[in-house]
């Protein structure tokens, strides 16, 4: 247990702190965060680039192409593995009797990371549905690495925007629409 006052002189040293980065970060503080450092070439040896230029440049030569020096892409991901990616993390996304850390690593095997970490703080127990019921359809059947599928479950239906990464189906979004009872 932190001694008493211990609170208060937190607050007195980080609010001024706080004050300061957004001075900063707004340009109103005098000195600060006005001129930009000219970036550093950590490298003891300089390192020149075919057709002149720098290393660290993102200018091209004049005549060069953007894209002959992009690495080979990987192929496409199997249009018809969209639907079985989206069935696989809604069978964990409604997996609400699971423990918030076991229901995370269910439905992050499917997720790009930025995606899986979003989805870190939700509360299986608030999950609406409970299971599947149906085969999932795809609203926008997979086209230029980028598909949209909706899996019914007993509480309603849940949307899976899914991105080809890597050359796999991943998910990026997802958003739920409860059934309307009658």
């Amino acid at each position: 247990m932190a001694p008493k006052g211990c609170a208060s002189a937190c607050i007195d040293r980080t609010v001024p702190g706080m004050a300061l980065v957004m001075l900063v970060m707004a340009g109103c503080a005098p000195g600060l965060g006005r001129e930009t450092p000219a970036p550093v070439d950590s490298s003891p040896y300089p390192t020149a680039v075919a057709g002149g230029g720098s290393a660290g440049s993102s200018v091209e030569p004049p005549g060069g192409d953007d894209h002959d020096h992009d690495a080979p892409s990987l192929p496409a991901p199997a249009a018809d593995r969209a639907a079985s990616v989206a069935a696989t993390f809604a069978a964990a996304w409604v997996r609400s009797d699971l423990s918030a850390a076991a229901w995370w690593r269910g439905v992050a095997a499917s997720c790009e990371d930025s995606f899986a970490r979003s989805l870190r703080t939700v509360d299986p127990s608030r999950v609406p549905a409970t299971r599947v019921t149906g085969r999932p359809v795809a609203k926008h059947a997979p086209q230029d690495g980028k598909a949209v599928v909706e899996v019914p479950t007993d509480a309603g239906t849940l949307t899976v925007w899914l991105a080809g990464v890597n050359g796999r189906w991943l998910v990026v979004d997802a958003d739920f629409r409860r059934a309307v009872s009658r």
